[in-house]
């Protein structure tokens, strides 16, 4: 309850420190309305890249890469808005273990923006409760690492995209079915083996798009597992969006113990 608590205070303080304090942006600390200026925008290590459309590693050679071919995801598609390297990997270890969740609010919206730009047709919903409107969710955090953290840096994330985009929000449509993650020294299968069956998605979603908000997507095996529950619970599509995608050469290494903890 304490956790609870104290995770809807500093929700709470973040939106008036948003609101109210002039605008900086959180790369170079210029001046900026929307919390991260164009210019560092656009300078993202791997923000112009081309992306496998399917999981979005970087990949020039088609529009989708070869893993992809092979073993196909659930979801649909990946929208990321860089890679996770300086200086984005700072500014999600620092809303992660920081707890700086006014980072948040900068980084969905400007994920928002990569939204529109890879997904024009979805547009707002013509009115509010619009049943054909994508939903857009959130990995969901462990009770114990949301006891720990007070908040979960996805879900403010995905709060900001959706209030950016003007869809609505549903942060109930994916429950953790285990706390445990995979050991950190488990290769690219032996995570999605682990992983296989750790959310459940308790709502029917007929024929609806639902859009997953992830901090970090390094081998897509928690992304997977979360893409099963929602399709097996009836989502017609399920659409990635990511704030940092690890690069192809860093997702095939183990995480190693002085990094962040990577999403799956």
């Amino acid at each position: 309850m304490q956790g609870g608590l104290a995770g809807r205070l500093r929700r709470a303080c973040a939106r008036l420190v948003d609101a109210w304090l002039p605008a900086s942006c959180i790369v170079c600390g210029g001046a900026s309305t929307d919390g991260m200026c164009p210019e560092c925008e656009a300078a993202l290590p791997g923000h112009a890249a081309m992306r496998c459309a399917r999981c979005g590693l970087a990949w020039a050679r088609s529009p989708r890469c070869t893993e992809c071919e092979a073993d196909p995801p659930g979801f649909s598609a990946t929208v990321a808005l860089a890679d996770y390297a300086p200086p984005l990997e700072r500014l999600v270890h620092a809303l992660k273990f920081g707890r700086d969740a006014a980072l948040a609010p900068p980084l969905g919206r400007a994920l928002a923006r990569r939204l529109e730009a890879a997904f024009p047709d979805h547009a707002p919903p013509a009115a509010p409760g619009d049943p054909a409107a994508p939903i857009v969710t959130a990995i969901p955090l462990s009770v114990a690492r949301l006891a720990g953290r007070g908040f979960n840096q996805s879900l403010e994330i995905a709060r900001a995209l959706a209030r950016a985009r003007r869809l609505p929000l549903d942060h109930r449509l994916l429950a953790r079915t285990r706390a445990g993650m995979p050991a950190s020294t488990l290769h690219a299968g032996e995570r999605r083996v682990a992983l296989a069956g750790a959310f459940t998605a308790p709502r029917p979603l007929a024929a609806r798009t639902v859009i997953v908000v992830d901090d970090v997507m390094t081998t897509g095996a928690t992304l997977r597992a979360a893409a099963a529950a929602l399709r097996a619970a009836g989502a017609a599509c399920v659409i990635n969006c990511v704030v940092a995608r690890t690069p192809q050469s860093d997702a095939r290494r183990d995480a190693r113990p002085d990094r962040p903890r990577r999403t799956g």
